[in-house]
């Protein structure tokens, strides 16, 4: 293959044996898994064993794609973090029973059985006493704290609770405690070999320095999304003596809410004073995508690919969205409740479709058995007014608050999605069959038509890409902090670079050029309807047109 001149430097760093470290600034599409297949080849080339070399990615999925295109002698050296950290607690202690020993609700069980939550209707302690609200921010501490390599003291917990926006957390100090006091016991599970989490597979060898074999170079894809847990057990395996490659795009960080590193990339530039190199060429937008790119981020240093076609970016109306979609198209939403209300009406119609991610369809369940707690929920049929409730209480719980305008934002997006769902399934008569409705909505797999927030979209590419509601890009609220901000803007860039010929933006946003947009006077029910008229929403019947909606 041709390879770029940038590809060709950081090959020759590579085979430069100075002993400096290199992160490689990589913009959208710029084919970071094959730069790091050339780099892996030209060392082997000069006597370098795959065994002598380390290669992070993220997902399971994405490491077999990539020992697939290493080949088999490479497939020892690929790995996630967390398959490390899991070899290396394998190494450490002698775990009883290892294919039963990971338990995903681990220290949600814990809490239950010391008492600090509810379990089997049972109010759990911190709840009774006014420390917390809802239960799932607390389990959600539990990770936060492990995943940013900290202690759970008083203030450690209030900046968690207000970097990640647990707005439920009330009791700092009390749930330090209750905090440390689940992990006290999760660890010491996990040192008489009983119980693990997929947290624990990376916080334990960092806190417990379990010894590493050292390896010669060390390279991470995606570094821009390693949370602090993450960055310190790469370091490790690399020692005193080996070198780490790190690949990442600091302008696609977008999962500081999950528990990322927001300034990943540049803490990783700050620890290891590296040679920065650039890897600016992308391989998959058209010219005129990678334009609009350049126009609305000057500071990202991206270009089209000598190849690249010349591509189409069109400003449509929302109702034309129903007759261009087709299979194989990607819609892209910052908000999940249009992408459910589009769902919905693909399914009416006989088209196989769902929103990728089951974690958005478990948030979506968490408040819904939230709201059937209200006391207005008499019965199923009395959903809606429990659900105002709902939402009034947390209007009045974080009435003050400096980030009320964007917790307010979230939580109306995920009623919403709930008010479409429960609105337009006038067919189910029980929370139960409501959440059984969310799972069949929500999956991880793939679907002839690939509905995606921004979030889940990266790493997706499609051949049309469809940009529903994009006035939401980037979102800004009162108070925003400046991390968040970025974070909006890396959203947007995110979503403009997934197509790789035609790009549909479904609306008229203030970034699109003037002369693109059209005047979009069309109500645009069709994509997200209000919930005034989801409560008189009539039933869809599975052969109904589109026309008709």
């Amino acid at each position: 293959m041709k390879t770029s001149i940038y590809q060709d430097r950081i090959v020759d760093w590579a085979k430069n044996n100075n002993g400096r470290h290199c992160c490689v600034n990589a913009v959208a599409g710029s084919g970071k898994s094959t730069t790091l297949l050339l780099v892996a080849k030209a060392l082997q080339s000069i006597g370098y064993r795959p065994s002598n070399i380390k290669i992070i990615v993220f997902g399971k999925a994405n490491s077999i794609d990539l020992i697939k295109k290493f080949g088999r002698e490479w497939e020892s050296s690929i790995n996630t973090l967390h398959s490390v950290g899991w070899q290396l607690i394998k190494s450490a202690i002698r775990i009883n029973d290892p294919r039963n020993a990971i338990k995903s609700n681990k220290y949600k069980l814990l809490a239950q059985d010391i008492g600090l939550i509810s379990k089997g209707g049972m109010m759990g302690d911190l709840r009774r006493e006014g420390a917390i609200g809802k239960e799932d921010e607390f389990v959600k501490l539990l990770d936060l704290c492990r995943l940013t390599n900290q202690e759970p003291i008083a203030e450690v917990i209030e900046d968690l609770c207000d970097h990640f926006e647990l707005s439920d957390i009330r009791g700092y100090s009390v749930v330090a405690s209750a905090v440390a006091q689940v992990l006290r016991k999760g660890e010491s599970l996990a040192k008489s070999g009983q119980s693990f989490d997929f947290t624990d597979q990376i916080w334990l060898p960092v806190k417990w320095q379990i010894p590493v074999r050292p390896y010669s170079l060390v390279l991470v894809d995606e570094a821009q999304d390693l949370n602090a847990a993450q960055l310190e057990l790469a370091l490790m395996l690399a020692g005193d003596r080996g070198r780490i490659l790190a690949v990442g795009d600091k302008n696609q960080a977008i999962m500081g809410f999950a528990g990322a590193d927001d300034r990943s990339f540049e803490k990783i530039v700050e620890r290891l004073k590296p040679i920065e190199l650039p890897l600016s060429i992308c391989y998959r937008c058209p010219k005129s995508h990678i334009q609009l790119v350049k126009s609305l981020f000057p500071n990202i240093a991206i270009e089209a690919s000598e190849n690249a076609i010349d591509g189409k970016i069109e400003s449509i109306f929302t109702n034309e969205l129903k007759q261009k979609l087709r299979t194989g198209d990607m819609v892209i939403s910052r908000k999940t409740a249009p992408l459910v209300s589009l769902c919905i009406k693909l399914i009416s119609q006989g088209i196989a479709a769902t929103v990728k991610g089951k974690a958005i369809g478990a948030q979506l369940k968490g408040d819904l058995q939230e709201i059937a707690k209200m006391p207005g929920f008499k019965s199923y049929y009395h959903f809606n007014l429990a659900l105002q409730q709902y939402k009034n209480a947390k209007e009045l719980l974080w009435k003050g608050k400096d980030n009320e305008e964007q917790l307010l934002e979230n939580l109306t997006d995920k009623l919403d999605a709930l008010q479409c769902i429960y609105s337009y399934q006038p067919s189910l008569r029980s929370i139960s069959q409501l959440e059984d409705y969310i799972d069949s909505l929500f999956s991880d797999g793939d679907s002839p038509i690939i509905l995606s927030t921004c979030h889940r979209a990266k790493g997706l590419e499609a051949e049309r890409v469809f940009i529903i509601k994009p006035e939401d890009m980037p979102m800004v609220w009162r108070n925003q902090q400046n991390w968040q901000y970025q974070q909006e803007e890396n959203l947007l860039y995110v979503a403009l670079t997934r197509s790789k010929s035609e790009l549909y933006i479904v609306g008229s946003p203030d970034w699109l050029e003037e002369e693109s947009q059209q005047s979009d006077e069309v109500e645009d029910s069709w994509i997200q309807p209000s919930l005034l008229d989801l409560i008189h929403a009539p039933a869809l019947s599975s052969n109904s047109r589109f026309d008709d909606l």
